[in-house]
């Protein structure tokens, strides 16, 4: 059955091809949204446009040029907006003590932080126009408990999660609210040989739409909520627990 508060609204979801965002892109047709994904695989893109009724763009979060392709698309083929959920993120295991990749730690960092920024401000006329729109990032339990394997990654999201509570602290006065979902471990391609006990993407967005129903602002999913209470008491205990 679908949600009144949800139907008819104007959804645009980056990395929304597949994992989460795929998840959260079906699930959110279901509820009667008029939903657009970006996706940069060109295999993921063609997959996502079999979905009947599903709005799909190509495009490199990491190219400012590409960005404005989806502004435009919001503006033209949606027509509007008041959703949007930063999902899109890539995960990179970078070793500073061999000096790292300065190209993949820019691209990591453009992909995970500055695009959410970059899009929600050229969006955030239209979020403002809209009755309740809403800004949904997707941050992680590391940015409380970062991980060694995947430093740049971990920054972004911490980044990421202090970005979202000024946002919101920025936007207090106004009708558009701003959630940070912090998803547990999942199986999603960004998480392939590490995904003992991954919970599958379904129960992440069924989580996020049941949190846009009830007007949360933030939604810790799972065992995230243990990782971060543990990371708040015992920061070295929650580093311990990441590293294994």
């Amino acid at each position: 059955m679908m949600n009144a508060l949800l139907q008819h609204k104007k959804v645009m979801i980056t990395g929304g091809t597949r994992g989460i965002g795929f998840a959260l892109a079906t699930q959110l047709l279901r509820e009667g949204c008029d939903v657009m994904v970006c996706g940069s695989s060109a295999t993921s893109v063609a997959e996502a446009r079999d979905v009947r009724g599903l709005k799909v763009i190509r495009a490199d979060l990491s190219k400012p040029e590409e960005i404005q392709q989806i502004v435009r698309a919001v503006h033209g083929e949606l027509s509007g907006l008041d959703i949007l959920i930063n999902n899109a993120g890539i995960q990179l295991e970078t070793d500073f003590l061999s000096g790292g990749d300065s190209g993949d730690i820019a691209r990591e960092i453009a992909i995970d932080l500055l695009a959410p920024m970059q899009l929600t401000a050229q969006l955030l006329p239209l979020l403002l126009n809209a009755p309740h729109g809403v800004v949904v990032n997707i941050s992680s339990a590391l940015a409380m408990a970062p991980s060694a394997r995947v430093p740049v990654y971990s920054g972004a999201k911490a980044g990421l999660s202090g970005w979202t509570a000024a946002l919101r602290a920025q936007l207090a006065s106004t009708s558009v609210r701003v959630v940070e979902v912090v998803p547990p471990l999942v199986k999603t391609d960004l998480t392939q040989g590490r995904q003992r006990g991954a919970v599958e993407p379904s129960v992440v967005s069924d989580a996020v739409v049941r949190g846009l129903q009830s007007r949360k602002t933030r939604i810790v999913i799972g065992k995230a909520r243990i990782l971060m209470a543990i990371a708040r008491v015992s920061p070295t205990l929650a580093k311990k627990i990441v590293a294994k």
